[in-house]
């Protein structure tokens, strides 16, 4: 599965090795945080950006789903086959944003649905700032 960052955070690296000190339970409730912060931002808006897609749409949005990890992440895409043709949505995920249809004939415009859905950035770290934050406080052993 291909990864794709956003945003570069400095230290991001070394606060996570840092959060693995604090023990299974701190981990846990920092996913569980990260999971509900990509529902509420990014899903949303990387839902309504394959809105635009066009005749693809509906097929990209409902394989748009957040992922449990200790920053926030989504997964799009998957290996069902969701057209009448035997596309499967990842197939169709860079095609409908790049419009470069490699070896396919369908016909793919540009859309840049991809670029278009990153309003969610900045809400989003926001939000997960302070997850953080209240999690250093509650289980702060130093």
């Amino acid at each position: 599965m291909a990864k794709e960052f956003d945003t570069y955070i400095v230290g991001l690296n070394e606060l996570l090795r840092d959060f693995s000190k604090l023990g299974k339970e701190a981990s846990k409730e920092l996913r569980q945080a990260s999971k509900v912060i990509a529902e509420k931002h990014m899903v949303t808006a990387f839902k309504a950006s394959a809105m635009r897609v066009g005749s693809w749409n509906e097929d990209l949005a409902d394989s748009i789903r957040a992922g449990a990890d200790r920053v926030p992440k989504i997964m799009i895409g998957n290996q069902k086959k969701t057209t009448k043709g035997g596309a499967t949505s990842n197939m169709l995920r860079y095609p409908t944003d790049t419009g470069d249809a490699g070896n396919s004939f369908a016909p793919f415009e540009r859309t840049t649905w991809l670029f278009k859905a990153r309003t969610y950035q900045k809400p989003a770290l926001e939000e997960w700032a302070k997850a953080v934050n209240g999690l250093v406080t509650k289980w702060n052993v130093g």
